[in-house]
């Protein structure tokens, strides 16, 4: 049975990492459940004929201007019941995860990859985003999470999509490189509201190091595969900074003359620099974005990595 509490041992680290006042508030978020957020499929509609369709039928919104959505203030029954749900009109997703495909913005003859894809929100957001044109690549390593992530590309009308069921580790084996990858890395989970959190068990304090070690090992397999000039960005549900700043600033020490960090385009969060790690972490980190969760947002790390010409 799952056990809907935190961990005295993580909330002691986010009190170093973060300080007291922040810690409670996090605490007190990660505890409230997040008002659904819905984001409109441009494939195949317009937000504001979405927003008054629905509306016919007694759903309440408020709008999300920087993110061009809406969040559901009142629904007279399941939003996901609906036949503009059903035929792929919009999706439902948290703010925070919409900021690492909306922060690379490929274009329409790109090849993009999306290592850990399932189930295929931010996949179809990059396909928006590219017009249905190029090529993306989604990877998947659960084959019980691949008819989530099908459904869903076929839901949204999605056609530029190749679905592969294998570990991203292995990426490097298709021998191609690309222009653009979106690693949602698999982590702890820390920033996800206790209401979201699918784990059977409570969190530990060993998932960190298993998590981090995953994230370097995905993060070294895609960099080989990335362009020169190409972009990676790179994310986590996480509050851990083994799983974010401190990962991005090993990273950028191992690598320090073929990456430069790119600033994140959105006006949220804090400056990845600014968390009390316990040594210095590297300048660029003032680029990323630490963001903590509150209604619409779960806590969230993100990085945009730019591979530079030797």
């Amino acid at each position: 049975m799952r056990e809907n509490i935190i961990p005295e041992e993580f909330i002691n680290r986010w009190e170093r990492f973060y300080g007291t006042s922040r810690t409670k508030t996090i605490v007190t978020n990660l505890k409230q459940t997040d008002p659904r957020f819905i984001v409109h499929n441009s494939l195949k509609t317009e937000l504001n004929y979405l927003k008054s369709q629905l509306e016919k039928k007694g759903f309440e919104f408020e709008k999300v201007k920087d993110f061009n959505g809406l969040f559901v203030k009142f629904e007279p029954f399941n939003i996901v019941s609906t036949p503009e749900y059903l035929a792929g009109m919009f999706s439902i997703q948290a703010i925070s995860s919409l900021i690492p495909p909306l922060s690379i913005n490929p274009s329409p003859n790109n090849i993009v990859v999306d290592l850990t894809a399932s189930p295929g929100i931010k996949t179809c957001l990059l396909a928006q985003q590219m017009t249905n044109q190029g090529t993306i690549i989604a990877i998947e390593i659960s084959k019980q999470r691949i008819p989530a992530l099908k459904s869903n590309v076929a839901r949204m009308g999605v056609t530029n999509t190749i679905i592969f069921n294998f570990d991203a580790l292995l990426f490097p084996k298709l021998d191609i490189t690309v222009d653009y990858i979106l690693l949602d890395a698999p982590c702890s989970g820390s920033g996800l509201s206790l209401s979201k959190n699918k784990r059977l068990e409570p969190r530990i304090l060993d998932d960190i190091p298993r998590q981090s070690q995953r994230q370097k090992d995905l993060l070294e397999a895609a960099w080989r595969q990335l362009n020169p000039e190409g972009t990676l960005v790179y994310s986590t549900c996480s509050l851990e900074p083994e799983e974010g700043e401190v990962q991005i600033s090993n990273f950028l020490e191992q690598h320090e003359e073929e990456v430069f960090l790119l600033p994140i385009p959105f006006n949220i969060g804090m400056p990845g620099n600014k968390t009390n790690w316990t040594h210095s972490l590297h300048p660029q980190l003032s680029k990323t974005k630490r963001i903590f969760p509150k209604q619409g947002y779960d806590g969230f790390f993100t990085a945009l990595l730019k591979k530079v010409i030797l």
